[in-house]
């Protein structure tokens, strides 16, 4: 037989969900697939673990395709010391200023997460080292990320003052690197013997406000806010800042955790007296000033714009190590006025700059607040806000010394107390609700640690309204009862559509786990979340996903928000269809009949009112000439309508395939033009469902394969954007190269490559059935359950006939889906065709004749 294209990590042991014993590999010598590994035993730590670089290379590479470091030192342990140290010294050569003698280049040759340790060896009188991080390879680094503080590093960059020699750590979690710069800035010279990370994966972040008997010690991040004092006009905040080295940062009048950030930003610098960090960006941060901003930082994030507006100069010396006094006056007419120990330093309108204005197509939330942090290499105390009301009233609104221990809970910067999934390592390190749909399938399946995704869910629950809204994104922090209300309610307008997404991620939690305790712990709550989830969306003249109504009952505008289509009302349909089956095990039926009654009349629905017959697709919404890949992708998810229909909406998504996966579409032509694993996920698994292998497989090669491609890209994991053409991450180094939504490949791998997959709660009965003419030498793998693992494999023989072979533990019934027409054996018995049951306890061998 000629060899056979093997797919994207065909052959790989597939790694599970439970640390279940591994049973014995039944394959025998002539089964065309080699031995099935044993799982390997893992235990957590109990101390830290440190990792070390794959190379590390003196000055940079101009190589853009090979990645850095072929002729640095491989480290084989963590253990292991360097065979080459570095050593950093200012250039002295005038002729040649480069700056390859004074910069190394750090590779850890995939991503990890946790805080930069260094092993000083020697230092002359003192030496400055700038350290930046990055997932994908710049030695810029990939920040600043000041979208959401998530107990880890805003601005990706740690400048340290280094005096003695010894153990030197970071102070902040860096969430993602693979790639690591280390830079001499001043000082007459420093040898490192030792560099690396401690990890910090097996560990619960910790707050990054010190909280002090002097107020809250706040290094460099975005400003944290409080939801303690909210929507206040015509106000005066004053508090006390002892700048310990940089400068002081805060904001006001700015949304709380909504997807707009349109209050004035503050930056105060000091006078960077002697020994200041010689790397300062004194262009845009220069001494002495107050440098104001707008938007979500005063430096742009991509899609994340950001605007300086105006420095002011002081006038006079800003000392470090000194209390000042800070006034911040808002009129709430947009004017404002700022003074430093009772003198005026600022006045403006910011609307007169004609910058940052909120973005109409994004809700922005109802609730603005004021928020405290320095920026980049900047560390302050800060103590005793107080607001008053501007007069006639001078009323005291709100008041905080900022020592109390339950500071850091009501800024959001506390210390996490669950085992959660979070979005991405580096950037984007919030919990997005819906987003978690692709990488708790993932993550059940690949990881073996089913806590993170039940205690992420948690978390959620936690957060819940009276009402029953959860929010569609949240911070890691633990939060009092008034911040929760705040918090939710801010993100209310936003994507509705994710709390369906949420009852799909707890579904699949208690199919693959079989475990109740969530359900019947948390059942009420997902009632309650339902019951608001159908009221907001649900257009009850149509059937269909509508528009979610704004704070004032008019309904809100954005890509998330207006009255859209199939993408959005399946994943209401499949919401429903879940929660019905949830229901009947909680012996509800009476909610089981509404739920599937509501989704088989908006499947109705779709059908009906969103065909788009001349074009050949289900519309964006009706009478609407476009559509997107996304609502083909859902369409066939859920499989909607005919198969003629579905037939035809496939054949008219080639229209998007592009070198990579398939584009946006037309609904969203505005978008930026990137490949979006996270939505080329829903349509893989549709292509599945629909029977159409060689689409699976063509979308399956070419969008994952650029992120396993061996090169200074390289993670490890999967990436939130692939580039149009397939080079590289798609935006740049704002792409999140760790991000769960890009890992289905993982989970597509098991449930329809190897096809095993659960037809009952915690695998109960299974099935056995691979995609047919799946091109592929051999698959195995194992699948561990509550009963113990499924060993599965399938090939093809020299004969060229496919055979499959299982082993099932005792407890569990599976059916196997024999992935051809016609007729085989089993175990060597006498001819069948069709399906064939498998009991637990057994091991089942089909053979193709």
């Amino acid at each position: 037989m000629a060899s056979r294209p093997t797919v994207i990590l065909a052959g790989l042991c597939l790694a599970g969900l439970f640390q279940a014993p591994a049973a014995a590999s039944s394959s025998s010598s002539s089964a065309p697939w080699p031995a099935i590994p044993t799982q390997a035993v893992h235990t957590e730590p109990t101390g830290e673990v440190l990792v070390g670089p794959k190379a590390v290379v003196k000055g940079l590479t101009n190589d853009t395709s090979a990645p850095i470091g072929s002729s640095a030192m491989i480290f084989n342990t963590v253990n292991e010391t360097y065979t080459r140290k570095i050593t950093l010294s200012p250039w002295h050569d005038q002729g040649c200023k480069t700056n390859h003698l004074y910069l190394w280049a750090v590779d850890y040759g995939r991503v990890l997460a946790g805080k930069p340790f260094f092993q000083v060896e020697a230092v002359d009188e003192y030496a400055q080292i700038e350290v930046k991080f990055t997932e994908s390879y710049n030695p810029q680094g990939d920040g600043p990320f000041a979208f959401g503080n998530g107990l880890g590093a805003t601005f990706r960059v740690e400048t340290h003052n280094i005096t003695k020699t010894g153990d030197l750590r970071g102070y902040f979690i860096q969430g993602s690197q693979r790639w690591q710069s280390i830079k001499f800035v001043r000082g007459s010279g420093l040898t490192i013997s030792r560099a690396g990370f401690v990890s910090s994966i097996s560990e619960q972040p910790t707050s990054t406000w010190d909280i002090t008997t002097d107020g809250a010690y706040i290094r460099g991040q975005k400003p944290a806010s409080t939801a303690h004092i909210v929507n206040i006009k015509n106000y005066t905040m004053t508090f006390e800042a002892k700048i310990d080295y940089g400068g002081v940062g805060w904001r006001v009048d700015t949304e709380i955790d909504a997807i707009q950030a349109t209050g004035p930003l503050f930056v105060l610098t000091s006078e960077y007296p002697e020994g200041s960090f010689a790397n300062i960006d004194r262009e845009l941060v220069p001494p002495n000033t107050l440098v104001v901003g707008r938007g979500w930082s005063l430096v742009n994030q991509t899609s994340l714009p950001a605007f300086v507006l105006q420095k002011f100069p002081i006038g006079i010396a800003v000392t470090e190590k000194k209390w000042h006094t800070i006034t911040t006056i808002s009129l709430g007419d947009d004017t404002y006025r700022v003074l430093l120990n009772d003198k005026e330093i600022a006045s403006f309108n910011i609307s007169s700059y004609g910058l940052g204005a909120p973005n109409p197509h994004i809700p922005g939330g109802y609730s603005t607040g004021f928020a405290l942090g320095p920026w980049q290499d900047q560390a302050a105390y800060y103590r005793n806000v107080k607001i008053v009301s501007n007069m006639p009233d001078s009323k005291v609104l709100y008041e905080n010394a900022l020592t109390s221990p339950d500071v850091p809970r009501e800024f959001g910067v506390a210390t996490n107390d669950q085992y959660i999934c979070s979005d991405g390592g580096k950037r984007d390190r919030f919990l997005w609700l819906g987003d978690m749909y692709i990488s708790a399938r993932s993550g059940l399946v690949s990881t073996g640690e089913p806590k993170y995704i039940s205690g992420t869910a948690e978390m959620y629950f936690s957060r819940q309204t009276a009402a029953g809204h959860i929010p569609c994104n949240t911070l890691f922090s633990p939060l009092d009862m008034e911040s929760t209300l705040i918090r939710t309610g801010n993100v209310d307008p936003l994507l509705v559509d994710y709390n369906f997404e949420f009852i799909q991620i707890v579904w699949d939690y208690w199919m693959r786990t079989g475990n109740n305790t969530i359900l019947d712990i948390f059942y009420p709550q997902l009632l309650s979340m339902t019951s608001y989830s159908v009221a907001r969306a649900l257009d009850h003249t149509t059937q269909l996903y509508g528009a979610p109504a704004g704070a004032d009952g008019a309904p809100l505008g954005g890509q998330h928000a207006q009255a859209l289509g199939p993408a959005e009302t399946v994943s209401m349909i499949l919401g429903l269809e879940r929660m019905a089956d949830i229901s009947a095990h909680m012996n509800d039926p009476r909610s089981a009949l509404v739920y599937r009654t509501q989704a088989n009349l908006t499947r109705e629905a779709i059908d009906s009112r969103l065909w788009n017959e001349t074009g050949g697709y289900y519309a964006g919404r009706p009478g609407y000439a476009g559509f997107d890949m996304a609502d083909t992708a859902q369409v066939l998810l859920a499989q909607i309508g005919t198969a003629e229909r579905r037939s035809r909406a496939i054949e008219a998504l080639q229209d998007f395939r592009g070198p990579v996966g398939y584009g946006n579409g037309t609904r969203f032509a505005s978008a930026p033009t990137v490949v979006s694993p996270f939505l080329n996920s829903f349509l893989l698994e549709g292509f599945a469902k629909e029977g159409r292998t060689s689409l699976a497989q063509d979308l399956l090669d070419s969008l994952w394969a650029p992120m396993i491609r061996q090169d200074r890209n390289f993670t490890g994991t999967g990436w939130e954007y692939v580039s149009a053409d397939g080079v590289q991450p798609g935006l740049g180094l704002f792409t999140s190269g760790s991000h769960g939504w890009g890992t289905y490949a993982t989970a597509f791998l098991t449930d329809y490559v190897l096809g095993v997959r659960p037809a009952t709660p915690g695998f109960s009965t299974f099935t056995f059935k691979p995609l047919p003419g799946f091109k592929t030498e051999w698959v195995h793998g194992r699948v561990p359950t509550p009963k113990g693992e499924i060993l599965a494999a399938w090939g093809y023989e020299s004969s060229g006939r496919l055979a499959m072979e299982i082993t099932v533990p005792q407890g569990l019934e599976g059916t196997i889906m024999p992935p051809f027409d016609g007729k085989y054996s089993v175990t060597g018995g006498s001819a069948q065709k069709g399906q064939f049951a498998v009991k637990g306890g057994s091991t089942v061998k089909i053979c193709q004749l």
